[in-house]
């Protein structure tokens, strides 16, 4: 797969988690499966888990969280990749990559608000425009970043 079109699939899928996390209060308590079911049927992947979705044989995953789930930990981003979480502290849905290449931006639109590199090296940057709003090294996370942030970059 090429950059640009790992990127765009990166925007695209989070794109999905955000609308889904956006959705009115009474979707809120739809169950996991529908969600699941309604990431795939409007941007594909493959289901892995009762709460997940991947593409790319799983370079991207999406992991989506039900009602009430209990914050997370820099700790649950898996070790060799980055996340973005739609919530502070590391709670909602989380988006995993575990590929980056120099230069491979992808986007977090919207409301992502928190970070983690679980990577041994390379940074992770986190954008507001061309602005930088954070810089992760390796291991480290942000529990909060600007509701502005709409792309990360990894090195």
């Amino acid at each position: 797969m090429t950059r640009l079109s790992f990127a765009l699939l990166g925007m695209t899928v989070l794109a999905a988690a955000l609308a889904l996390s956006a959705t009115p209060a009474n979707a809120a308590d739809e169950p996991l499966q529908l969600r699941v079911d309604a990431v795939i049927a409007e941007f594909g992947g493959t289901q892995t888990a009762a709460n997940e979705v991947s593409w790319d044989d799983g370079a991207v995953v999406l992991t989506l969280t039900a009602d009430g789930a209990q914050p997370l930990a820099v700790g649950t981003c898996p070790s060799g990749a980055f996340c973005a979480f739609d919530g502070v502290s590391y709670t909602g849905n989380k988006l995993t990559f575990f590929s980056c290449t120099t230069g491979n931006s992808v986007a977090a639109l919207s409301s992502v608000r928190s970070l983690a590199n679980s990577r041994s090296s390379g940074t992770v940057r986190a954008y507001d425009g061309w602005a930088t709003v954070a810089t992760l090294a390796p291991n480290t996370g942000a529990p909060s970043v600007a509701a502005g942030t709409d792309k990360l970059n990894c090195s």
